[in-house]
């Protein structure tokens, strides 16, 4: 795999190019574009017949399956688990390993106890995974990427974990960085009055790093790159 085969994966936001059995980060400064790239890699996933989990710790099972609707409708539902308002990384966890039954507060109108093995997906997103270790320490955060990692290798799942920059301490970035295959960035800056955005991807697993930021923009159709950036 090549530095193009990145770009192939950024100009489709599809899951074509994406090393399979990976963890992936995916950061950004400000905003929520990450969501949107979230919701493209999910609706790409299902149409490829790729079996999905999309955990979320800021929205519930309908809100996430609303939202998707809005940008691109939903192909072979039945594909997807969405789990709403999660906020246990020990379930997490215990998801992986076929060991939690999740209850009713993690799985919308399902009453009762559910058993949610994530070893079944081909992708799992976890947004905001940042937000689920605000008050851990490094150590919990570190065997957490660890058992991800783990699991990842040994079921072939693709894992794209999201963060807000400056949530966790400098560290514990830091940590999570180093352990993970891929990391992706989306950062905004702010000159003369305007807005600019680009997409940094300073380490993705058998791939050479590519020498500079992609600028994009986000559009009522999703986010749009500027293949002029692109070029080295």
């Amino acid at each position: 795999m090549i530095t193009f085969r990145v770009l192939m994966v950024l100009t489709s936001f599809g899951l074509k190019n994406v090393p399979s059995n990976v963890v992936l980060l995916v950061e950004e400064d400000i905003g929520d574009v990450k969501s949107v790239f979230f919701r493209k890699i999910t609706s790409d996933a299902l149409r490829s017949g790729k079996k999905v989990f999309y955990i979320s710790t800021r929205n519930s099972e309908n809100d996430l399956k609303e939202e998707m609707n809005k940008f691109d409708s939903i192909t072979k539902p039945e594909l997807l688990t969405a789990i709403g308002n999660f906020s246990d990384h020990i379930a997490l966890l215990d998801m992986c390993y076929k060991r939690h039954r999740l209850y009713s507060r993690l799985h919308g109108e399902n009453n009762g106890s559910l058993l949610h093995n994530i070893s079944e997906a081909d992708v799992c997103i976890i947004d905001m995974f940042a937000a689920l270790f605000v008050h851990e320490d490094t150590e919990v955060i570190s065997e957490t990427i660890e058992a991800l990692i783990s699991i990842s290798r040994k079921e072939n799942i693709t894992f794209l974990l999201s963060a807000d920059m400056g949530i966790l301490p400098e560290r514990a970035e830091k940590i999570i960085r180093s352990m993970v295959d891929g990391v992706i960035q989306f950062r905004t800056e702010y000159i003369a009055g305007k807005i600019n955005r680009y997409i940094n991807i300073p380490k993705m697993k058998g791939s050479i790093p590519l020498n500079k930021m992609i600028a994009y923009n986000v559009t009522s159709q999703g986010i749009t790159m500027d293949m002029r950036e692109r070029v080295g």
